[in-house]
C-alpha cells in the first residue's frame, strides 16, 4: 500500500538541506508556505504523478512589510491558478500563538481565500492555531461547498464538531503521538472514520520516536500506526479508508479554468 500524506512541504524541506526525494507512489498534497513559491515546489513534485498541490496564503504573510492587503493577494492568487492550476487552496487560517498582524488582517484574508475555494470549485485547507473561537466563528458563519481540510488539528472536540458540520475533514499529524496531548488524542477518536486523513507537515512535527527532529513524508506511517492501534483498527484498513477519503476530496475538486 502506498504511502499517504495529506500535508507537507518539500520546498520547506529543501531549504532545510533535507533530501526531498521521496517513495515513487506516494499519495498526497505539497503545500505551498508562500504566495510566490509555486515555481519552485511544482520542479520538486514534478516525478510523482500522484501527488496534488495547493496553492494559498497563510496568516504569516499579514506580517510581511511587502503585504498590500488580501485583495491584491487573492488577485495574485488566481492568477496564478490560471497559470499552474493545482487542485486545494491554503493552505489559510487563523494563528494567534505567533500573532502575525492582527487578528482582523488575519480574518480578512482567511475568508477572501474561502470565497475563492468556493468560486474555483477546490476543497480548502484550515490551518489554525489557539484560535478556537474565532475558527469555529467563522466556520459557522462559511460555506464549504467543495469540502476542506482541518489540518493538523490542535484544537477542541468542539472546533472539530462543527468542522464535520461543515463537511470538513479532521487531519491529524505527529504531534498526535505526543504523550502531553491528551486533547488531540481525544479528538482522535472521535472523528469518524470516513472523515477523518494524517499528514507529517514535513519538515515539522515528526512523530515518536523521532520528535524533535525534522519530519520526512514516509513517517506518516508511524501516525497511521498510533491511531489505527488506538482506535482498535488495523493499520492497513485504516489506510485503505484514508485513501478513499482523500479520493472523495479529489472528486469535489474542480479546477475551473
Amino acid at each position: 500500500m502506498p504511502i499517504f500524506d495529506s500535508h507537507f512541504h518539500l520546498l520547506s524541506m529543501k531549504k532545510k538541506g533535507l533530501e526531498t526525494t521521496l517513495e515513487s507512489d506516494i499519495i498526497g498534497i505539497d503545500v505551498g508556505t508562500d504566495l510566490h513559491d509555486i515555481s519552485n515546489r511544482l520542479e520538486l513534485i514534478a516525478p510523482y504523478e500522484n501527488l496534488q498541490f495547493s496553492q494559498g496564503i497563510g496568516p504569516w504573510a499579514v506580517d510581511d512589510e511587502c503585504y498590500e492587503g488580501e485583495e491584491k493577494s487573492v488577485c495574485l492568487l488566481m492568477e496564478d491558478f490560471k497559470k499552474f492550476g493545482g487542485a486545494f487552496i491554503g493552505e489559510c487560517g487563523l494563528d494567534y500563538h505567533w500573532m502575525y498582524g492582527t487578528k482582523e488582517k488575519q480574518e480578512a484574508l482567511f475568508n477572501a481565500q474561502i470565497e475563492l475555494s468556493n468560486s474555483l470549485g477546490l476543497p480548502i485547507i484550515i490551518h489554525t492555531r489557539d484560535a478556537d473561537d474565532d475558527i469555529k466563528r467563522i466556520i459557522s458563519d462559511s460555506s464549504f461547498q467543495y469540502g476542506g481540510i482541518m489540518h493538523c488539528f490542535s484544537s477542541k472536540w468542539e472546533v472539530a464538531q462543527k468542522a464535520l458540520d461543515k463537511g470538513l475533514m479532521i487531519s491529524f499529524s505527529g504531534n498526535v503521538t505526543y504523550k502531553s496531548n491528551t486533547t488531540i488524542k481525544e479528538v482522535m477518536t472521535k472523528v469518524p472514520l470516513d472523515m477523518l486523513l494524517f499528514e507529517t507537515d514535513s519538515p515539522y512535527l515528526a512523530p515518536v520516536p523521532f520528535r524533535g527532529k525534522p519530519s520526512r513524508p514516509e513517517m506518516t506511517e508511524l501516525t497511521a500506526a498510533f491511531i489505527a492501534q488506538n482506535r482498535g483498527i488495523c493499520k492497513d484498513d485504516l489506510k485503505s479508508q484514508v485513501l478513499k477519503n482523500f479520493r472523495h476530496l479529489l472528486e469535489l475538486s474542480s479546477n475551473c479554468f
